[in-house]
């Protein structure tokens, strides 16, 4: 669905500074090349559904709220487990989490893939987001474990293209995937298309990965977790249910009950860390200016980022007609502009620093507003070659903005809370995706009302992408209020 995730660094065990041996493990690359590509198949699944979406609501006869939570289950089951995901393999092993994570979501994959309902179809997806939060964390820990000091850079830079591609990616080949109709399967395939590649990774996992553990593994903040995924509940499903049922009773009940537990949340957490226990969250983090102010920003950037893929592949096929195919390949222009500009954000950055997310933000707003403007312009004649010029704008200024929005949040971050922060901006970046998804794709469907006509999806696709360019304003304006080169002006 919308835009490349940045790496993200959920684990504990990233942060802590594991001894390596004096001759790096010779079968190293052949690990990398396997953890890689469970790492691909997590990403995927996030953004291979947007493009399918349509053909799901006619084989399933869902409503558009259950499409919302197809997407969201996977992303709020994933964010609230990732740093409990990390911890385990920590104290369990982290070959032996890998594996069974990958053990699992092959399996998830082939309940999406049979699901006979759309209850049955969202179950599956928060199992796949379960298991892939088992999974994720030890990627990055075997490979914190495995590579030398010297070829570390190397090895994430290879990591954070992955899962770049899979990205974008999903929305291309869920396209041509459903196109294709394989077997008469329809949208089925994008899910079981991960069986023949997880069982490959379970095998190769089995032969090349050695074992590592954490000899000062943390505990398990079970209440946490269950605190944090019951304030989450009750924020995200009356967003997402709510319109559909007609704003009854209930959905003011959660939406009001969620401060008050995510208070009960902070308290508990500073219960624990003051008793010397493993909090989920570690508070002290919240006393960085940059660091909140850089969370705050990123809220806004993910939010907007994931819901634009959802909303933009309704509005092409359900409002003017395009085949799945056809709306896939369109995000291809995107999808170049992306890659060649986050390539190109590591020679820019060091001379534009922090700014050049600023850059990224008004080439997104640009792009928005353009396409704004084309949509109500050209109406139901929309070619894909009339929107490449806004894609390659947009798709330019995320990938400004993505790698250096990660390392801007975490760069005054001290190393031994390295783990802990990258575990809390993963969890916002994971919350934000399916906050996003909720929040602005409930503004388009309302905006929509029970119209199918062209002008009603404009319409709505107006509402929605204005609510974007809104947020994007305020990452624009929050970044303004940190350091250009942070780490230059920020003592460590």
């Amino acid at each position: 669905m919308k835009s490349p995730p940045p790496p993200s660094v959920p684990s504990a065990a990233v942060g802590e500074q594991a001894r390596i041996p004096d001759a790096p493990d010779p079968g190293r690359w052949r690990s990398l090349a396997v953890i890689l590509a469970a790492a691909f198949l997590v990403g995927l699944d996030f953004f291979v559904v947007n493009v399918s979406i349509p053909s799901i609501r006619a084989s399933l006869h869902a409503t558009f709220a259950e499409v919302q939570l197809v997407i969201a289950s996977y992303g709020l089951t994933y964010a609230v487990l990732l740093i409990s995901g990390g911890r385990l393999g920590d104290i369990y092993g982290r070959k032996r989490m890998f594996m069974w994570g990958v053990v699992a979501f092959t399996l998830a994959s082939l309940l999406c893939g049979l699901a006979p309902s759309p209850i049955f179809l969202i179950a599956a997806r928060a199992i796949q987001g379960v298991s892939g939060a088992m999974l994720f964390p030890q990627v990055l820990s075997i490979m914190q474990i495995t590579f030398p000091q010297n070829e570390r850079a190397k090895a994430f830079g290879l990591f954070g293209t992955v899962i770049g591609t899979s990205s974008f990616s999903g929305n291309v080949l869920g396209g041509l995937l459903v196109s294709a109709d394989l077997f008469g399967l329809s949208w089925r395939p994008i899910f079981l298309i991960n069986l023949p590649i997880g069982l490959l990774t379970v095998l190769a996992a089995a032969r090349v990965l050695k074992e590592t553990r954490s000899p000062k593994a943390r505990r398990l903040d079970l209440v946490g977790v269950a605190l944090m995924t019951l304030a989450l509940t009750l924020l995200l499903y009356p967003l997402i249910q709510g319109r559909e049922a007609g704003w009854p009773l209930w959905a003011f009940v959660c939406l009001a009950a969620f401060l008050p537990v995510m208070a009960v949340f902070v308290r508990y957490e500073q219960r624990v860390t003051a008793g010397g226990g493993s909090p989920l969250v570690e508070l002290s983090l919240f006393h960085d200016p940059a660091f909140v102010t850089g969370l705050f920003s990123g809220v806004c950037f993910f939010s907007g980022a994931a819901a634009f893929f959802l909303i933009f592949t309704i509005f092409l096929q359900n409002g003017i007609g395009y085949s799945p195919r056809d709306a896939g390949l369109t995000f291809a222009w995107f999808a170049i502009a992306f890659l060649g500009s986050s390539l190109a954000s590591v020679r820019v950055q060091p001379r534009l620093g922090s700014r050049i997310i600023n850059l990224g933000a008004a080439l997104m707003i640009t792009g928005l507003s353009s396409l704004l403007w084309l949509t109500a312009s050209r109406g139901p004649a929309l070619a894909g070659l009339d929107l490449a010029p806004i894609l390659l704008v947009y798709g330019t200024g995320q990938g400004f903005v993505m790698p250096t929005l990660i390392s801007t949040i975490l760069i005054n971050i001290k190393g031994h809370d390295a783990g802990s922060a990258s575990g809390v901006l993963s969890t916002v970046q994971q919350v934000s995706f399916a906050t996003g998804v909720a929040v602005i794709g409930t503004v388009f469907f309302s905006a929509l009302g029970k119209s199918t006509s062209v002008d009603a999806f404009i319409h709505a696709l107006r509402v929605a992408f204005t609510v974007n360019i809104c947020l994007l304003t305020v990452t624009f304006l929050l970044m303004l209020r940190i350091p250009r080169f942070p780490a230059r002006e920020i003592p460590r």
